[in-house]
């Protein structure tokens, strides 16, 4: 590594975010190395932790000289791919790239990270394009993502002017302007795709300016941005792409000067402020993707409440920096290269105030209730079979599920309408079914054949019907939850509510049977990590059947049921 490069910046007082101009905005204004301070402290901090990484990553790279996938690298899975091989790079050039790393301009980096940009230039195809090896080939969404990635190292790269990196940065240069070919031309699958291949454009406008890529981003544009009301985008994945979109229109915005993309952010921004739960967790369980019911953290959203933060001098925003740097640190060093890229990022935040944490809200568009009362946080959530959660700080019920054993999955309770008094939250459900009488003899196949006669042209009989009603009700952290399930007579009724694993229970009772189910007879039962409790109750269990026909499967973690026949009416309370 090069201890006298990196005592030369020190002395002459150049700091890290010095390194770095945006691209196509020009050069900004010089920063006081006092407005750098904190940037430079949670540089130092990032690349402290990044540092850990590298040995294991260099050990990890293929080395098969003549291979096709030579300097790549693989996934768990043991299969080289495009997008481990990109964060191998982006990891190593991070410590790469930070005065008080470790690896501050090592020599010992530059060949791997040229070994990796010539295997990713040596798997792109013709058309540009790379793969996604878990499902997407030949995809343009995916070399988007990719090219979003790597743009930041490719700027800073040109910038650093680093003699041992000119067959790298001659590598990137070959395999972003080769991705051209597709992100101009190619399809997508998703919404949030648009904007990712939108951003990728505005990427390579800068880097190599060109009408096309223009013309193309605004076809993708004139299809109008897929945001409610609300701010929420159409995917409602808070974990994973909503901050996504956020970054690529935070990208187009400031690439294109396009300042009414910069409200999206904006929008999208100030509802995320309410989807944050104790800890810095989100609430996932509306998502429409896969970080559905799935723990996701509000660090995604770093790079744009920084920026925000400091443009609108918020400090709610700043804020939300401040609980993601001392909290999740490790979760943003794949921020380095965004933070070191843009000259803006160093200005000074403002002093943070305090996060809302006193609410209700409802998102009608998501779906969603938020209600916060300090460390006591519950979702109300509609047309979900998670129809509830409930933090009480680190204490986690992850869902709150009602099943009746009623003609298999129809009897899931996943409310259809919602009613609002007050602040009492209340969902319903009326589910009818019964017996199919026999096909009509002029529509008979007269061949026996089952798959002709299909069940919609046989009349009804003997129709059941159950109707379903939770009402939901909090005053000051506590909640008070009433449900009816009435009509069809002696169907069994299980009403799970699951916490996470990491608590201990008490005041239950373990199933014979199954590993990690528990009844509540009567009473009232306790779920406590450390010093945080959730009481829940009173019990309820006239049968011992927690798994039925049709019921969704257990989820992972503690599962407590309370269970009866209907007409069952409870109620049970939450503190």
């Amino acid at each position: 590594m090069n201890t006298n490069r990196r005592t030369f910046i020190k002395q002459s007082g150049i700091t890290a975010t010095a390194l770095s101009l945006n691209p196509g905005l020009g050069f900004l204004p010089t920063i006081k190395s006092s407005d750098q301070d904190n940037l430079d402290h949670l540089l130092t901090i990032l690349a402290s932790i990044n540092d850990q990484k590298i040995e294991d990553l260099l050990a990890d790279q293929i080395d098969q000289p003549g291979h096709h996938w030579n300097g790549g690298v693989v996934n768990d899975h043991q299969i080289p791919n495009a997008h481990s091989t990109c964060w191998f790079i982006i990891q190593l050039f991070h410590s790469y790239i930070v005065p008080t790393s470790n690896y501050y301009l090592a020599s010992q980096l530059e060949q791997p990270m040229q070994k990796a940009a010539e295997c990713l230039q040596r798997v792109q195809y013709e058309d540009g394009t790379i793969d996604l090896h878990s499902t997407n080939f030949h995809s343009t969404p995916d070399t988007a993502f990719i090219v979003n990635y790597l743009s930041p190292v490719y700027a800073i790269t040109q910038r650093l002017n680093q003699s041992g990196l000119n067959s790298f940065e001659s590598a990137l240069q070959t395999f972003l302007s080769d991705a051209g070919k597709c992100l101009v031309s190619g399809g997508i699958h998703t919404p949030n795709h648009r904007w990712v291949v939108s951003a990728a454009l505005a990427r390579l406008n800068t880097f190599w300016p060109d009408q096309k890529f223009v013309d193309r981003i605004d076809t993708w544009l004139s299809e109008g941005i897929d945001q409610d009301p609300d701010g929420q985008f159409t995917e409602q994945s808070v974990s994973i792409y909503s901050p996504v979109c956020d970054d690529m229109f935070l990208t187009m915005g400031k690439l294109l000067n396009r300042p009414e993309l910069l409200e999206v952010v904006r929008k999208n921004l100030d509802m995320t402020l309410y989807y944050i739960q104790p800890g810095g967790e989100v609430l996932t369980e509306a998502s429409g993707r896969q970080d559905s019911a799935y723990t996701g953290y509000v660090n995604g959203y770093y790079p744009t409440y920084r920026y925000f933060a400091i443009k609108d001098n918020n400090p709610v925003y700043a804020r939300i920096c401040n609980l993601i740097e001392t909290r999740m640190p490790e979760k943003i060093t794949r921020y380095i290269s965004v933070l070191m890229e843009d000259q803006f990022y160093a200005k000074k935040m403002p002093d943070p105030t305090a996060l809302p944490d006193n609410y209700w809200k409802r998102f009608s568009h998501s779906g969603v209730f938020r209600i916060r009362r300090g460390d006591s946080d519950f979702s109300v959530i509609e047309r979900n079979p998670t129809f509830l959660t409930f933090m009480k700080g680190g204490a986690v019920l992850q869902a709150v599920r009602l099943h009746a054993a009623f003609f298999g999955s129809r009897g899931q309770f996943i409310s259809e309408n919602t009613e609002v008094k007050g602040q009492q939250i209340i969902l319903t459900r009326s589910q009818t079914h019964g017996y199919y009488q026999p096909l009509p003899a002029e529509k008979l196949p007269g061949d026996g054949d089952w798959d002709k006669m299909p069940r919609t042209e046989r009349r009804l009989s003997e129709r059941q019907t159950l109707n379903y009603r939770v009402a939901f009700t909090e005053s000051n952290g506590k909640a008070t939850i009433n449900i009816e399930v009435e009509g069809t007579e002696n169907v069994p009724v299980s009403l799970e509510l699951s916490f996470r694993k990491s608590g201990a229970l008490a005041g239950v009772t373990v199933d014979k049977d199954l590993n990690d189910v528990y009844f509540l007879a009567d009473d009232y039962g306790e779920y406590q990590v450390e010093n945080d409790v959730i009481r829940f109750g009173p019990g309820k269990a006239e049968h011992r059947w927690a798994q039925m026909r049709g019921q969704l499967p257990k989820m992972e973690g503690n599962s407590v049921y309370l269970t009866g026949y209907t007409p069952f009416k409870h109620t049970i309370e939450l503190s």
